[in-house]
């Protein structure tokens, strides 16, 4: 759905060698906790820094290091500081000025594994959301600090079980041209907090909305916050946008068709050409009859896709195209999805907007089949038991597959094109299906050059990752995830170049290189 930040975590580990655009990292003993971070701004990668906890410096406070190196993995400056038990969640970037995100404690970390220490520890101690301000000369410049409705006895005891202290965790996005926008919840609230470049509170806003997931998104100077109320297919997404310094949204959009289908979100950012936001996905049915496994694709429950633009933080300004199977060119899909000369399916997956207004829907090939007799049989012989397990376990009841990544395209005008299929390996199972959205033989993901204008697929399969052009529709590139002791892996960096990360388990050391596309 989202756009996801670039996050590296390497628990332990110390920098070897360093050259421009290529690093190493070596694992290494306790005692030195460090993460590697991506700093973006408006959605692009401009640099990294890596946040590191050294010794303890006292009872309840550490020694940390921050390193921030740019966009080529090149070091810039470090800035050292001691400070309570801190666990950075976010950073961001504007106007020369760098904001970090922190969950900040005095007793998280440091209080004794042990109940009455825990009861203790809950009646004085706290935790809040902390931010820091460093501009680029590695100056802490200004720190802001809002103490969070926590119950810290069931905090302790969450914690050492990995789990964070907040109902909803810290997200920070940069505001073009304004400051810093930031995003969290406590037990009572859900401040929706807002500073300029220098890191002076302009507001804060309380969010109101009840849902099970929240996300946070700017696009030029309007803030946006995407709610779900369930984490299950199409189920209650809603839009709220606020428009300068108003309180209260200016924007509510519930994500549903003019039919009641719900609306299913594959993609969610800014237009590469205008910054403003878009949103895409697929059509499914109304609320009393969503999709439950890649059966329900087979079958045609999976209705279209959809665009949204937003051009601003008003009502008046979202224009939204729905496209269904049937409106495809030269009749290649049939109503129920089928696309002709895929001989298969599209299992949605995620969905990116080129430079020209084009939004792509990406997603594995499916093919399936099911035995009705079978399936008869077994719901008649079910109170038995023995012959209807015999039937699931001999695989009589049907199977489906997944292998090659189908490319589907909804041009400017909101007509659908099929437009090429990438191989890859098979996936085949028999009898019950997977939740669809649980269910692949593959990752992938997008990736822009903005020089030449020009959109990459990457595909990850289980042997080989593959680099593919979509306007050029072939292949570029392919890498072997394993070599003999060696891994590889790839993820988004600076516009227009990946990040190759090479993981050698006989040194225990990671190489990161950054290189064109």
């Amino acid at each position: 759905m989202k756009k996801r930040l670039l996050l590296f975590l390497y628990t332990l580990f110390v920098v070897l060698s360093a050259s421009a655009q290529s690093r190493v990292f070596k694992q290494v003993g306790s005692g030195i906790s460090t993460s590697l971070h991506s700093i973006l701004q408006d959605g692009s990668l401009v640099g990294y820094l890596t946040f590191t906890e050294l010794e303890k410096a006292s009872k309840d406070s550490f020694n940390y290091e921050i390193t921030i190196m740019d966009e080529n993995l090149n070091d810039i400056g470090k800035v050292k500081f001691r400070q309570q038990k801190l666990n950075l969640r976010d950073v961001a970037f504007e106007q020369d000025m760098l904001c970090l995100a922190y969950i900040k404690s005095d007793v998280l970390g440091t209080t004794a594994r042990h109940k009455i220490s825990y009861k203790i520890a809950a009646r004085k101690g706290y935790v809040s959301f902390f931010a820091q301000f460093i501009n680029l000369q590695g100056e802490i410049t200004k720190t802001f600090e809002k103490k969070a409705d926590v119950d810290l006895y069931v905090a302790l005891k969450e914690y050492e079980m990995g789990i964070r202290p907040l109902k909803e965790d810290i997200q920070l996005k940069n505001i073009s041209g304004v400051g810093f926008a930031a995003f969290y919840g406590d037990k009572t609230k859900k401040p929706l907090l807002t500073f300029n470049a220098a890191g002076e509170k302009i507001s804060e806003r309380q969010v109101k909305e009840v849902a099970e997931s929240y996300y946070l998104h700017t696009a030029g100077d309007d803030i946006y916050l995407l709610t779900q109320k369930a984490q299950e297919y199409g189920n209650g997404y809603t839009l709220y946008g606020y428009s300068g310094t108003a309180n209260s949204p200016t924007l509510k959009l519930q994500l549903k068709d003019k039919k009641q289908r719900m609306l299913d979100i594959l993609g969610f950012g800014n237009d590469p050409a205008t910054g403003k936001l878009f949103i895409s996905g697929i059509v499914g049915g109304r609320s009393d009859n969503t999709m439950n496994d890649v059966y329900d694709i087979y079958n045609g429950k999976l209705q279209g896709i959809f665009k949204i633009d937003i051009n601003g933080a008003h009502k008046e300004d979202v224009k939204t195209v729905y496209s269904c199977w049937a409106d495809s060119t030269h009749g290649d899909i049939n109503n129920k999805g089928y696309i002709a000369s895929a001989h298969g399916h599209i299992v949605p997956r995620p969905s990116f907007r080129d430079f020209e207004g084009n939004t792509y829907f990406l997603g594995s090939r499916l093919t399936a089949k099911k035995n009705k007799g079978a399936m008869i049989a077994g719901i008649a012989t079910m109170p038995l038991l023995i012959p209807y397990y015999v039937l699931l376990a001999t695989g009589s009841f049907g199977t489906y597959s997944f292998d090659d990544v189908l490319v589907m395209q909804m041009d400017k005008n909101g007509k659908i094109h099929y437009i090429d299929s990438i191989g890859t390996e098979l996936y085949k199972r028999k009898n019950a299906a997977p939740i669809f959205k649980g269910a692949d033989n593959c990752t992938f993901y997008s990736l822009t050059n903005p020089d030449t204008k020009t959109s990459f697929l990457i595909v990850k399969g289980e042997k080989d990752i593959t680099i593919y052009n979509v306007h050029d529709k072939k292949i570029v590139r392919k890498i072997a995830r394993t070599n003999n002791e060696v891994k590889t892996n790839i993820y988004p960096a600076k516009d227009g170049h990946i990040i190759v990360s090479e993981y050698d388990e006989k040194e225990k050391s990671t190489r990161l290189s950054i290189e064109a596309i």
